[in-house]
C-alpha cells in the first residue's frame, strides 16, 4: 500500500474531536513561533521582563535564608555565539557579590507558559468553558512561575554547596519536575471537562 494512502487512511480513523486537537495546536505552535521570531525575539519584549521577574523571585528566596547577606541582580549582555553573535543578557544573583545562579531568558518559562496554555486553547472543550479556561491558564502559569523561582533557587542552593550534580538537575531533574507539573494540570483540567 502507498504510504500516503496509508496515512490518510490513519488520518480518517482518528476521531473528530482528536483531529480538532492535533489541528489547533499545530495552529497555535505555527503562530506562536512566527509572532515569537518574527516580533519578539529580538527586542525582548516578553523575555525581558518575565526573565528579571524569575531573577527578583528567586532573590527574595534566597534573601529568606540569608537574612545577613545581601542578595543582588546584576545583567550582563555579550554577544552569543550560539545565537550568531546577538546579544544575550543574564541576570546574575550575587550573593554577597559572589554568582550563584545565572537566569538567562531560556530560565524564564516562557516555553512552558506557552506549552500549557496553548494545550488548554487546542482542547476541544476549552470553547464551551472560557471561564474555566482562562482560570486554569492564570492559576496554571503562577504555578509555573512559583516552581520556576524554586528550581532557581535550588540551583543556586547547590552551586553555594558546591555540589557536583548542579547539570545534571539543570538539565533532567528539573525538566522532569516541570514537566510533570504542566502534566498534572493538564489531567486536572482534562479531568473536570470529562466529569462536566
Amino acid at each position: 500500500m502507498n504510504p500516503i494512502n496509508e496515512l490518510k487512511q490513519t488520518w480518517r480513523s482518528i476521531p473528530d474531536e482528536v483531529k480538532t486537537f492535533l489541528k489547533r495546536a499545530l495552529l497555535i505552535f505555527i503562530i506562536w513561533k512566527i509572532i515569537y521570531n518574527g516580533f519578539l525575539f529580538n527586542g525582548r519584549i516578553i523575555d525581558k521582563p518575565l526573565t528579571d521577574w524569575s531573577a527578583v523571585g528567586a532573590q527574595k528566596i534566597i534573601q529568606l535564608f540569608h537574612p545577613k547577606s545581601i542578595v543582588t541582580i546584576k545583567e550582563e549582555c555579550k554577544p552569543a555565539p550560539e545565537l550568531n553573535n546577538k546579544i544575550a543578557c543574564i541576570d546574575y544573583l550575587l550573593l554577597d557579590n559572589k554568582r550563584i545562579v545565572g537566569v538567562a531568558d531560556g530560565c524564564n518559562a516562557l516555553e512552558l507558559y506557552i506549552l500549557y496554555t496553548g494545550f488548554l486553547l487546542a482542547f476541544p472543550s476549552s470553547n464551551k468553558k472560557i471561564k474555566r479556561t482562562i482560570l486554569f491558564i492564570i492559576s496554571g502559569i503562577i504555578i509555573i512561575y512559583i516552581a520556576n523561582i524554586i528550581r532557581l533557587t535550588a540551583l543556586a542552593s547547590m552551586n553555594m554547596n558546591r555540589i557536583n550534580a548542579v547539570d545534571m538537575a539543570h538539565h533532567y531533574v528539573f525538566k522532569m519536575i516541570a514537566y510533570a507539573i504542566i502534566f498534572g494540570l493538564w489531567v486536572l483540567f482534562t479531568k473536570k471537562v470529562s466529569k462536566e
